[in-house]
């Protein structure tokens, strides 16, 4: 398990081991959408986020893990880390409903008290299908809160998208890096081309051969993202990373962790290679 009150004590810990820590909003019940900084304050950045479907908490772990190591290295630009992005979702996917004061329409939604499966919001819209990209036009998206689909009333409608895309959009980051679970494959392309299509596949084919990933080419349907949204409204590079081999199942535990080692290094060869492209 790994629900927000987790992520406050694991936040105490990596201040007073020297990473800058703050929040980028509030979720719908008012926790702290946490995030962590390291590296240099000017220059490029980086965002590297994860824990935006509930059901995949264990993505929310791993991102803490890449900054408490990260620390000990120089790195070439900034990286702003976001553990998790849908707390509310976490703490559903894990510790049930009884908790929040909506508790009987998030019953009526999932159909049963089992919410190991849940990858929506507090309010049952799924973030991950919430943003200004192709919105409402992807495949499988529902108009209506659910579990999992639901694009919500209108793009940034849910709280959490609002803050991660504010955020995004005065940081400007040179790359963004989302995490997700399961496939050990990875996302780069949404509609982008010429010379923006090329470096960003080259990205994307030297972090699948660093992870042993395979590279995907083509939007397969994907549409209100945020890679998809990164790519299309700000023109940087996104890469949305799936870990844990498809030999799993949701719901996922902590265990299933093992054997992605090389994700905590990911993002340290992702800063030295734009870091490189930029000519620094």
């Amino acid at each position: 398990m790994y629900v927000y009150d987790d992520l406050r004590r694991d936040c105490c810990r990596l201040c007073r081991k020297g990473a800058v820590c703050g929040t980028i909003g509030r979720s719908l019940f008012g926790a702290h959408i946490v995030c962590f900084h390291l590296g240099p304050k000017d220059g490029a950045q980086m965002i590297v986020q994860g824990g935006m479907h509930a059901r995949e908490w264990v993505t929310s772990l791993l991102v803490v893990r890449q900054a408490e190591t990260l620390l000990r290295e120089k790195l070439p630009i900034g990286i702003f880390f976001i553990p998790m992005t849908n707390p509310d979702g976490a703490e559903l996917a894990q510790r049930g409903c009884e908790r929040f004061p909506n508790a009987a329409e998030l019953l009526r939604m999932n159909g049963s008290r089992d919410f190991r499966l849940w990858k929506a919001n507090g309010r049952g819209v799924d973030i991950n299908c919430n943003f200004d990209a192709r919105w409402g036009r992807g495949k499988g998206n529902v108009p209506y809160p659910a579990p999992a689909s639901c694009v919500g009333a209108r793009p940034e409608s849910e709280p959490e998208t609002a803050a991660l895309a504010s955020f995004t959009r005065r940081l400007r980051p040179v790359i963004t890096v989302s995490y997700h679970a399961l496939g050990r494959e990875i996302y780069y392309e949404f509609g982008q081309r010429g010379a923006a299509l090329g470096r960003d596949r080259a990205l994307a084919e030297a972090a699948g051969k660093f992870l042993g990933y395979r590279v995907v080419s083509g939007d397969l349907g994907s549409a209100g993202g945020y890679k998809d949204w990164c790519v299309s409204r700000l023109g940087i590079t996104a890469l949305t990373v799936e870990i844990i081999g498809e030999d799993k199942r949701h719901p996922l535990r902590e265990e299933d962790l093992a054997g992605e080692e090389k994700n905590i290094m990911l993002p340290l060869l992702l800063a030295e290679l734009v870091r490189g492209a930029d000519g620094g």
